[in-house]
């Protein structure tokens, strides 16, 4: 009967959140496919250019809302309602005061950024294009991750599902209209990601209006707590180091795709770190399903029970992978024509991503461990897991296996990086044990 019970309360926090942001990673998806039938490699090349850019703002946004996610759940799991309301209100203030610092910076130095991205004479101005509509409404972008993120901590996976299904299908419609029917090209793919971003967060908005939750406006909120705000970054670090992991790795594999392979490799590239991204947001969902459930039981010490759901994540992250992994093989030439890819680039792109796929084998076990660990207050550990990709793992593959595999080694990068990563995780467990 216990197991039962955790396992419908895993299930019906994992399933929303793993929906939840596959559908996010649908975003790049459908950007792509439609700007891959509209405007063929060139489009696919100066998009992927602009992704690390834009991506950052959703990572800073995503570390605030984080990071006041845990904190409410703790705080809820305690009873400390009082202590949940403030998170949320300094998340709020935080948001504003990170777009501003964030926006001027980008706007400025727009064209130096996306050169040192890759951009060449040809993607420079369809990528400054790109690029501008998305920074400029970088607001609605944050606050929309910052928000869901609270939700889901709030009890509310489903309905910040729901949020981002409505989102979605809104940038569907509206890529359709802008590109193909009024003829905007690739500024109508950022235009239709914008205003569904907004639509998106004018939603969540109002949620927090209502009487279903008790985190909904008050005076009370007005006090602004720093001490509470600085608790929020660093609660929020490990976070943003998941995105920032996302984000190198697009960064860097553009750079070693266009150096190693020209145009071809990065437009082979923008395929396989769309399917990437998917697998990684995929298991993002399940940890940031976990995440909500062990912060509350760890705040309500039930640390029993904490760790059953923790070995839950990790036995679902793997044999997920296994089946993400048995998709890439199956659909390895049939994947890269849904982005208007043939001929040798088709091939290319195909071959590219039967051995990056590998890497889905310990994605997920990884992804897991760093939630659980900045769940449970263990930031350094969590840390230290999440940024040694980034910053370590990640960069070391990338740079040394193309000089003796050329483009295969960056695509072996992923694969490797994570035996490297995991084995440190292994080290976490048993340090755990031995200290027990």
């Amino acid at each position: 009967m216990k197991l039962n019970k955790n396992v419908k309360m895993f299930m019906s926090y994992v399933i929303p959140s793993i929906i939840a942001m596959l559908i996010v990673g649908s975003y790049s998806i459908v950007d792509s496919v439609f700007i891959g039938q509209y405007s063929g490699k060139t489009g696919l090349a100066a998009v992927a250019i602009t992704w690390p850019l834009i991506m950052f703002f959703g990572a800073v946004g995503d570390m605030l809302g984080t990071g006041a996610g845990v904190l409410i759940s703790q705080a809820q799991g305690a009873n400390n309602i009082k202590k949940a309301r403030s998170s949320f209100a300094n998340m709020m203030f935080l948001q504003v005061l990170f777009c501003i610092i964030l926006i001027i910076p980008c706007t400025v130095f727009l064209p130096n950024i996306l050169i040192l991205s890759g951009a060449n004479i040809e993607l420079l101005p369809i990528s400054l294009m790109y690029a501008k509509i998305l920074i400029y409404g970088c607001f609605a972008s944050m606050l929309t991750t910052g928000l869901i993120s609270v939700i889901r901590n709030d009890g509310r996976p489903t309905f910040a599902m729901i949020i981002i299904v409505i989102s979605l299908v809104l940038n569907i419609v509206l890529d359709y209209l802008f590109i193909f029917v009024f003829n905007l090209g690739l500024a109508g793919a950022a235009w239709a990601t914008l205003v569904s971003q907004i639509v998106a967060c004018a939603i969540g908005l109002i949620y927090f209006a209502c009487k279903y939750t008790q985190l909904r406006y008050g005076s009370d909120m007005l006090k602004l707590n720093f001490q509470q705000a600085k608790d929020i970054i660093i609660n929020g670090i490990p976070s943003l180091g998941n995105q920032l992991s996302i984000i190198i790795m697009l960064f860097l594999h553009n750079y070693q795709s266009m150096r190693y392979g020209g145009i071809d490799g990065l437009a082979v590239y923008t395929f396989i770190g769309a399917i990437e991204s998917l697998g990684s947001l995929f298991m993002t969902g399940l940890s940031l399903g976990i995440q909500p459930l062990v912060a509350f039981l760890y705040g309500s010490h039930k640390y029993a029970r904490q760790n059953v759901i923790g070995n839950m994540g990790y036995w679902f992250a793997f044999f997920s992978g296994i089946v993400l992994m048995l998709i890439s093989f199956v659909g390895y030439n049939i994947f890269p024509a849904w982005f208007n890819l043939h001929g040798n680039v088709a091939k290319l792109a195909s071959h590219g991503l039967v051995i990056s796929s590998t890497a889905f084998l310990l994605l997920g076990v990884i992804r897991v461990a760093g939630y659980y660990y900045q769940a449970t207050g263990k930031i350094r550990a969590s840390s230290l897991l999440i940024y040694g990709d980034a910053f370590f793992a990640l960069p070391l593959c990338l740079f040394l296996l193309p000089i003796w595999f050329g483009l295969d080694g960056v695509w072996l990068a992923m694969p490797i990086s994570r035996v490297l990563l995991f084995s440190f995780v292994c080290y976490l467990w048993w340090d755990k044990k031995r200290r027990k």
